[in-house]
Parts: C-alpha cells; structure tokens; sequence
C-alpha cells in the first residue's frame, strides 16, 4: 500500500475497490513495527533499508490526516466510516442531516495511535542515525496536542466524565457541540493509543527528553487534561519506562 502503484503523491492511501477515496484506519505504521519487531526476533538484527523506507512514506500518510482530516486545525478528526461502526445514527461518510460535522472519537484516537507508532519508528531509526531524533519530538509533542483535545474537560469535549465513555461530537453549524451517546467501539478506541517508551531507548537521546520536558514545563496545559507520562516531568529520564 506504500509503494508508488498505490500511494497517491499527496500521501492518501486508496480504501477499498468500490471507493478508492474513502476513508481506512490508519494502522500501517503499527503493522510496520509488528514486522520491523518480527525481524529483528528472527534475525536478530533490524532491517533498516524497510523501516527508513517505509518511514519516509508513511510520514507522507500521516501528513495527509493532518491536513485533510482535522478540519479546523484543533487536533481532533474525522474519518468517515472508519470500520468499525456498521450501524451509527449517521453515514459518517455522508454529508450529515443537520449540517455541520462530526469529531470522531474513534477517528482521533487512531491519529494518536498513528503518532505514537511513529514515534516509536523514530526511536528504532534513531539508534543508528541521529538525524530522526527532530522525528521523534515531531511526534511525541504532536501527541500532546492530540490527547489534550480529545480529553478536553467540559461539554465541548469528547469524554464525558458522568459516563466515564468517550463519545463522537456532534458540531453543528452555528459553532455547537453535543455528545452522541452511542455505546460503541468508538469509544474505546482510546485505550488502544498506549505506548510504552523504555529507559533505555529514552537514555539514547538526552537532548530529545530535555527538549520535551521544557515543552511540558512551558505549556502545562499540553498535559492537564489527562494523566502525564510521569507525575514529576523532571524525572522523565530516570523512570523504568514512559508510559502514554
């Protein structure tokens, strides 16, 4: 699906035969660290030609959701029908009844899984190549943004603390939200984006970890709305592993 026949040049993925600009769950970068991991298992070395390949053009995927997926630049997204829900109160790839549009619950949660995915492809590159340590503070600050829109407090955001559940926003055209209190996968999802980034990769790159805790410092509001990797961000780098 990365290569040429397939990977339109501006990063979109075809969906399936009857409608190749629909909208799939973007699990290819968690597939490609399945196989990076399988290879390494049975031979006991990376095969760093297939992951900086593959890099390199899932980057250009995920810079499509970004651009083409988060309407209003807030770090939350749409998606359409994105495989799981066969039955919704709407077509989530159709225009919706009431105008306006829908913040996918599921739709996020997959970006921040896609982004903890490439964090963790930046880490793998980086131990042999420095360079893609500017990657791995590209995604690691770009999950920040992510989880602290979806865990927005109040109304406007879409977990709902009385139901302990995330639910899809409703935006309506005048600006207005409301949840729809479907009970679905969707608002499961968001356990999936956990990862866990080891002592020892993290002792590898002291300058990213120094960079990431001045960005927390600086904007704490980035880690308010959900639990931080750890309580005390000044110890990030002396933890048995950082979890997210």
């Amino acid at each position: 699906m990365l290569n040429a026949l397939y990977l339109h040049p501006n990063g979109q993925m075809p969906a399936y035969e009857w409608n190749f600009s629909d909208v799939n769950p973007p699990v290819h970068a968690f597939a490609t660290l399945f196989l990076h991991k399988t290879e390494k298992a049975l031979h006991g070395e990376p095969d760093l030609d297939f992951l900086r390949t593959t890099f390199r053009k899932l980057l250009l995927n995920y810079t499509w959701w970004v651009n083409r997926k988060d309407r209003f630049g807030k770090n939350v997204f749409e998606g359409g029908f994105l495989g799981l829900d066969n039955i919704g109160v709407f077509d989530r790839s159709a225009p919706l009844p009431t105008g306006g549009h829908l913040e996918q619950a599921d739709g996020t949660a997959w970006m921040a899984l896609f982004t903890q995915n490439m964090l963790d492809l930046a880490f793998e590159l980086a131990l042999d190549d420095p360079t893609y340590e500017d990657m791995i503070v590209k995604f690691a600050e770009h999950f920040f943004y992510i989880a602290s829109a979806m865990n927005k407090p109040g109304e406007d955001g879409m977990w709902d603390e009385e139901d302990g559940f995330y639910y899809d926003l409703l935006r309506l055209p005048d600006g207005s939200a409301t949840r729809l209190k479907v009970r679905s996968m969707v608002g499961l999802l968001p356990l999936c984006a956990t990862t866990i980034v080891e002592a020892s990769a993290r002792e590898r790159v002291p300058g990213v970890m120094a960079h990431l805790n001045e960005r927390l410092r600086r904007m704490p509001e980035l880690q308010r709305p959900f639990t931080p990797p750890v309580r005390d961000t000044s110890v990030l780098q002396s933890e048995e592993s950082w979890l997210w």
